[in-house]
């Protein structure tokens, strides 16, 4: 096999994931970085993150890891952002990627290059210009650098404050003020929430469509491990979307209530059509009058905002929680018209390959709720795969299906779930576990974390000692101690059984555990 060099375009966590499985394939990578430093958004204060001081994860540190790398011990269940880059850094000295980074280097151009592959221009440090030719590319520069800033008349006349949350430092920069936070998704949740630790700042919340809201944790626990798991995956090749997503919804609101309940606003009963967002807090602080929730802005004024209800606020700052564009502006016009380029998505074959752009991947650049790292590393690990012939290359006719199932999906969603992707790259690897080869795991392997080491149980990239890492990280935030499946999961199992009766293992496991039900 030739030892092909790959260029990797970004030093965050799924350039560092793509960097390590490609050395792992025998592949040499070329991981170029553009600040002075590895992370990615988890670099805080470099100028392409938007990440404030005091900002801690959203998801466990069980979900913001690697499958054969752990946090160290006594890491809080949610790290800090230091933390976490923290890990990112120790990952690249275990596995040795240091000597294949380039840092204070940007990618000018990607353009195709003579014999099929592709030309790489850059600029240094010190403006020194180079080109290169690389057989293969990886894309993975991020899917949220680019703010988006709305279209709203008005804003260029408002006279106090304006800026994007990707700009938001923290709470301290708005005391005394009144602040109008546009946006629900996480961000603007988590930065009205932010806002009202301030005793002296009052914090109005706007948004146009009222999502769902979950907390971080339910019962102590991680809330994705009731929320995010392989159950609900299966769950969505089970029932059709609508039916699925009435039972997420009645799930959120019997576990944290609809936003209405704490003087928020409604949803739409559609859970596909208001959508989901999480933070710990922004409930609450609701309830508490800390946060007051309005409607969307229809009209920004010189003193603040009108709202579609009518409504008029005066404000002294405004935080645009709007979302973020994705930007390839390093990437060549045909290039980008190949993959259908837009603000919002590309148009690829399972979120990676185009059959237009042969060893030309792009990585971790889509919309998606739940936490990435095990996502990221999946799909690095099924390029690397592909590209080392270790995995079969998707066909042309298997790609041309996956576009016609991505132009379906982006007519009604932006997103994708963190337990869709999962599962999609972890098939398209051969990793996902059999589900009747552990029937004594199947507690954890359905209804418990998203932990990745049960992607390295089998298949290629397998670990001898994988089983044990999962159970031990799958088991954390319950003392290490396995639980047997009860009643209620059962019956779930042998209901997917009946809805998926081509899935020969979910009906060897479903025959397995019938005989182990508990009282």
């Amino acid at each position: 096999m030739e030892n092909y060099k790959v260029a990797i375009i970004g030093g965050g966590p799924a350039g560092l994931a793509a960097a390590k499985s490609l050395l792992e394939e025998g592949l040499t990578p070329v991981l170029i970085e553009q600040s002075g430093g590895i992370g990615g958004q988890w670099q805080q204060g470099a100028a392409h993150s938007g990440i404030w001081p005091e900002m801690r994860v959203n998801v466990c540190h069980v979900s913001m890891s690697f499958s054969d790398f752990d946090y160290p011990a006594g890491t809080p269940m949610y790290p800090t952002n230091q933390e976490v880059l923290a890990y990112l850094t120790a990952y690249a000295r275990h596995f040795g990627l240091e000597p294949y980074l380039r840092l204070n280097t940007r990618v000018e151009l990607i353009s195709r290059g003579p014999e099929g592959r592709y030309t790489v221009e850059t600029v240094d440090g010190d403006g020194a210009r180079q080109s290169e030719v690389f057989s293969h590319v990886i894309v993975a520069s991020g899917r949220y650098n680019t703010p988006r800033y709305p279209a709203t008349p008005g804003l260029a006349e408002f006279r106090g404050r304006v800026l994007h949350s990707f700009q938001y430092r923290g709470r301290h920069d708005f005391r005394g003020q009144r602040v109008l936070v546009v946006g629900n998704s996480i961000s603007g949740l988590e930065i009205a929430s932010d806002l009202a630790r301030n005793p002296d700042t009052t914090v109005t919340s706007s948004c146009r469509k009222p999502r769902y809201i979950v907390q971080k944790q339910l019962k102590n626990l991680p809330v994705e491990q009731a929320l995010f798991t392989r159950f609900a995956a299966y769950l969505g090749q089970a029932l059709p979307p609508p039916e699925a997503a009435a039972g997420l919804k009645q799930f959120i609101e019997e576990s944290f209530g609809n936003p209405a309940d704490y003087g928020g606003l409604r949803p739409a009963d559609n859970l596909l059509e208001a959508g989901i967002a999480q933070c710990q807090d922004y409930l609450h602080d609701l309830a508490i009058g800390r946060v007051r929730a309005v409607p969307g802005v229809r009209v920004f004024t010189p003193e603040g905002a009108v709202f579609t209800d009518d409504h008029e606020v005066a404000v002294d700052s405004i935080v645009l929680a709007t979302g973020y564009d994705l930007s390839l502006p390093f990437v060549s016009e045909d290039i980008r018209e190949a993959v259908h380029a837009d603000s919002h998505h590309l148009a690829l074959h399972h979120l990676t390959f185009h059959p237009a752009l042969p060893n030309f991947a792009f990585l971790g650049l889509f919309g998606q709720v739940g936490p990435y790292f095990p996502t990221i590393e999946l799909q690095a690990r099924w390029i690397a795969a592909c590209w080392s012939e270790q995995c079969p290359v998707p066909t042309a006719a298997e790609m041309q299906q996956g576009l016609a199932e991505f132009e379906q999906f982006k007519q009604f969603r932006d997103e994708v779930m963190c337990y869709e992707t999962v599962e999609m790259f972890s098939h398209d690897l051969g990793v996902a576990p059999t589900p009747d080869r552990y029937p004594d795991l199947a507690r954890e392997l359905f209804f418990g974390l998203l932990a990745p080491a049960q992607f390295r149980l089998e298949g290629h990239g397998s670990r001898p000692d994988a089983r044990a890492r999962f159970e031990a990280t799958s088991r954390y935030y319950a003392g290490g101690q396995s639980t047997p499946l009860d009643n209620q999961q059962l019956a779930s199992l042998q209901m997917l059984a009946r809805r998926l009766p081509k899935n020969q293992s979910l009906q060897a496991l479903v025959q397995q555990l019938q005989p182990a039900v508990v009282a």
